[in-house]
C-alpha cells in the first residue's frame, strides 16, 4: 500500500510539479506588480477641466430611460453627459444633443491625443488598430467598450492604452514594465493567456481541476514526510540526501503552507459558488430612496449655476440618495466634494444623515452598533487596493456589516456570512494579512517572503526530482 502512495506522489509531481512551480515564483512576482487595472483616479487624470459655458442641450428622445447615476465631464474639447443604467452607458453631446452611440477612428485618435496630453505622456498616440480583446483587457467589464482601440505612444516606458468605441473613454493604460512583470507574475499565477482565459468556462474548470490535483499531490507528500521522519541508528531524521533531503525537510515544514495557498487560491474563483454572498441590491435601492429618470436630469441641467462650479473640476456626478439628487465633484487627482445641487455649494453629508439613513438600510434587522471608522477593520482595509476612510460603518446583530462612504453617503463595501467565509480562507489564508500588523510594511514582506521561500525550495526541489527522473528515463530509451 506504501508503495503505491509513493508511486502515486512521484507520478503526480512529475505531471503537476512545473504548475505549482510557476505558481510559486508568479506568486513572489504578484506580491508587488500587480495585474493592470485603470482605476478612477488615473482615468480622472486623463480628463480635460470640465467647460460648461456653451451647455446644455439634450436630446428628447430618452424620456423612458431609468438611470443609476448621471456624470458629466469634457470628450475632445466637447462637454458630455453619460447616463449610466448598470454596465451600460448613453453618451450624450451636450453642446449638440447629438447621442454618441459609437466613436469612429478619427474621433478614438482625437480622444487619445487629449488623454496622452493630460496624462503627460511624451511623443504622438498611435493607432495600432481595434482589439475586440487582448491579453490586458480580458476581464467582462471591458465587454460593453468592445471593440476597443489600441494606441502605442512610442515613449521611454513603452506606453499602450485603449479608448472604448463605445463610450470614448480611456478604459486600459500598461507600460513594458507593467506588462513583463505581468507576464511573469499575473498570467501564469491565473491561467490568463487569452486563448485560455476568453474561455470563461473551460478556463474556470482547468483551474479546479489543476488545484485539486495539486493539493491531492501536496497531502500525499505531507503523509509521505511524517511517515519517513523518524530518528535512526545514525542520528538522522531523514533517509534522503541531496536534492530530496531539501524536499523533505522543506516539506515538513512548509507543506502546510503550500496547502493552504493551493486551497484559498482555488477559493478565490468561488468554485460551485460556495462563497458567494449576495449583491445587495435592496439595501442600495434603499439608500438611493428612489429611481433617477431622465427629466429629473433635464431639469437639474437646465437650472445649473454654472459660474458656481470649481475651476478645478474635470467631472460632475448626480445620483439618488434618500431620494434626493446628491452631486460630487472630482478633481484630476481623484479629490471629490459634495456639492448642493441647487447652488453647488459646499454640501457636506452630517452625522445625522447617516443615524437617520442606517435603520432603513436593512429595516427588518437589528442594529448592534454603528459609527465612523477612520482606518481599516478586520474586512475593510487597504492592502494591494486603496480605501476610502472615514467610513459609517453599520453592524448589525445577524454578524451582518454595511459600509458607507463618508462623501457619497452611498453602499461602498458589505459583509454577509459567505463573504466574511471569503475574507478569511481566501484572502487571510491566500495573502497572509490576518491581522493589521501582520499588514503592515515591511512586517507583511518579512513574513510572506520568508514562508514562499520555504514552500518554493520544497516545490521546486520535488519538480526537480521527478523531471530528473523523466530525462534519465529518455536519456535510457535513446541509448
Amino acid at each position: 500500500m506504501n508503495r503505491y502512495i509513493f508511486l502515486i506522489h512521484r507520478y503526480l509531481g512529475i505531471v503537476f510539479g512545473v504548475i505549482v512551480t510557476a505558481w510559486c515564483f508568479s506568486g513572489l512576482v504578484m506580491m508587488y506588480v500587480q495585474y493592470p487595472d485603470l482605476n478612477s483616479e488615473d482615468q480622472l487624470s486623463s480628463l480635460e477641466l470640465l467647460d460648461l459655458k456653451e451647455c446644455c442641450r439634450l436630446p428628447n428622445d430618452f424620456s423612458n430611460i431609468q438611470l443609476d447615476r448621471f456624470r458629466i465631464e469634457m470628450l475632445a474639447d466637447h462637454p458630455v453627459i453619460r447616463l449610466i443604467d448598470g454596465p451600460y452607458q448613453y453618451v450624450i453631446d451636450l453642446l449638440n444633443g447629438e447621442y454618441l452611440a459609437e466613436f469612429d477612428e478619427n474621433t478614438a485618435q482625437r480622444l487619445a491625443t487629449v488623454s496622452a496630453k493630460q496624462l503627460r505622456l511624451t511623443g504622438q498616440p498611435e493607432l495600432l488598430g481595434t482589439v475586440d480583446q487582448d491579453q490586458w483587457t480580458i476581464y467582462p467589464s471591458f465587454s460593453f467598450h468592445r471593440p476597443l482601440y489600441h494606441f502605442v505612444m512610442n515613449d521611454d516606458v513603452g506606453t499602450e492604452f485603449y479608448i472604448s468605441s463605445t463610450t470614448g473613454e480611456l478604459v486600459q493604460l500598461t507600460t513594458t514594465n507593467i506588462r513583463f512583470w505581468n507576464w511573469i507574475g499575473s498570467v501564469p499565477h491565473w491561467l490568463y493567456p487569452t486563448i485560455l482565459r476568453q474561455h470563461t468556462t473551460i478556463w474556470l474548470q482547468v483551474i479546479i481541476w489543476l488545484t485539486l490535483a495539486s493539493s491531492f499531490l501536496t497531502i500525499v507528500g505531507i503523509y509521505i514526510g511524517l511517515r519517513q521522519y523518524k530518528t535512526r541508528r545514525n542520528g538522522r531524521n531523514s533517509p534522503y540526501h541531496g536534492w530530496a533531503f531539501w524536499h523533505h525537510i522543506s516539506g515538513l515544514f512548509f507543506g502546510a503552507f503550500t496547502l493552504s495557498w493551493l486551497i484559498s487560491g482555488l477559493l478565490s474563483v468561488n468554485p460551485w459558488g460556495v462563497l458567494e454572498g449576495r449583491n445587495y441590491s435592496a439595501e442600495t435601492q434603499r439608500i438611493s430612496g428612489g429611481t433617477l429618470n431622465f427629466e429629473s436630469v433635464r431639469e437639474f441641467l437646465s437650472s445649473l449655476p454654472i459660474s458656481n462650479l470649481p475651476g478645478s473640476t474635470v467631472r460632475l456626478e448626480g445620483y439618488l440618495n434618500n431620494n434626493k439628487l446628491s452631486l460630487i465633484i472630482f478633481d484630476s487627482n481623484g479629490i471629490r466634494t459634495r456639492l448642493h445641487p441647487d447652488s453647488l455649494v459646499f454640501d457636506p453629508l452630517s452625522d445625522n444623515h447617516f443615524l437617520k439613513l442606517a435603520p432603513k438600510i436593512r429595516p427588518d434587522v437589528q442594529i448592534l452598533r454603528s459609527g465612523w471608522i477612520t482606518s481599516g477593520d478586520a474586512y475593510y482595509y487597504d492592502h494591494h487596493n486603496t480605501r476610502h476612510f472615514p467610513v459609517y460603518r453599520i453592524n448589525y446583530l445577524d454578524g451582518e456589516k454595511i459600509y458607507l462612504d463618508s462623501i457619497t453617503g452611498e453602499l461602498i463595501f458589505a459583509v454577509d456570512k459567505e463573504r466574511r467565509w471569503f475574507r478569511w480562507l481566501f484572502q487571510g489564508l491566500h495573502r497572509i494579512d490576518f491581522l493589521t500588523l501582520i499588514r503592515t510594511r515591511p512586517v507583511w514582506d518579512i513574513l510572506v517572503l520568508s514562508l514562499m521561500t520555504g514552500v518554493t525550495v520544497g516545490v521546486v526541489s520535488g519538480t526537480f526530482l521527478g523531471l530528473r527522473r523523466v530525462f534519465r528515463a529518455i536519456k535510457k530509451l535513446t541509448i
